[in-house]
């Protein structure tokens, strides 16, 4: 797990202002490599939520064994997952809240 027991609550309550805020219960997980770097975000209505919450990112920040944590617990469910693309790494997951 990157994040920390406590970050990793405190990466629960920003997932769920955020899905508050923005009036969905959807959190999309992206993936991809870009000039020879993996990244990754969290999006929820196609807004980048390291951009506007208090996400952690960068090489201290989520990854997804935090998201596999965070279904463990029953805060997030998986609804679908794409395979991840054998040339440029894309893959996306979609979750829901289903603890608020």
């Amino acid at each position: 797990m990157a994040l920390s027991k406590i970050e990793l609550e405190e990466f629960m309550m920003e997932l769920q202002r955020a899905s508050n805020d923005l009036g969905s219960e959807e959190i999309v997980y992206a993936s991809e490599w870009i000039y020879l770097l993996p990244t990754h975000g969290l999006y929820i209505n196609e807004i980048a939520l390291d951009l506007e919450y208090n996400i952690p990112t960068g090489w201290d920040g989520f990854g997804q064994e935090d998201l596999d944590e965070l279904e463990t617990r029953g805060f997030l469910m998986k609804i679908s997952e794409t395979k991840e693309d054998p040339i440029d790494f894309e893959k996306e997951i979609v979750y829901r809240i289903i603890k608020n």
